[in-house]
């Protein structure tokens, strides 16, 4: 004996399966933008280092050549970039001392070997996104594996 069903009792289930397989490729599709958000954040923030270092940079470069030829000195801190300490008039390398855009912390002064403060760091572990494409001056960034290697250092 042969049970013949309906149409619309054999086709029960599927319209499930469908939302079901629906409801797989929303999520993969939200985590795939997710992702490339994400990428795209630490993207911003790296190039928002690699600019908020080099002013660092530039900022220690000018105060150690405004010093007098053979008493040449790094800053003592980073606060000696906004307002210089040797000079009677108000003389400022930096508007205010940025914050790591990696970390939202203060930078971490990097020591020059005679005293003072020779350049800043990240204290961010994370690793880098950004590994090719550097200038010239920073092309030791290339091998390093976290930006807390990003070095913005000034060396006569």
């Amino acid at each position: 004996m042969v049970i013949r069903l309906r149409g619309s009792a054999r086709q029960q289930g599927v319209a499930y399966f469908w939302a079901l397989l629906m409801v797989l490729f929303i999520t993969l599709g939200l985590g795939k933008l997710l992702e490339d958000m994400r990428t795209s954040n630490q993207r911003a923030r790296e190039a928002e280092l690699l600019y908020t270092g080099n002013l660092y940079r530039d900022a220690i470069r000018q105060y150690w050549q405004s010093t007098p030829v053979g008493a040449r000195r790094y800053p003592e801190q980073l606060s000696d970039l906004l307002h210089d300490p040797r000079y009677p008039v108000m003389r400022r390398y930096l508007r205010r001392l940025y914050p790591d855009p990696v970390t939202g912390q203060p930078f971490v002064p990097i020591p020059a070997p005679e005293g003072g403060v020779m350049g800043v760091r990240s204290a961010s572990p994370r690793q880098p996104v950004k590994v090719a494409g550097f200038r010239a001056d920073q092309h030791a960034f290339a091998q390093v594996h976290s930006y807390q290697q990003w070095e913005f250092s000034y060396a006569p």
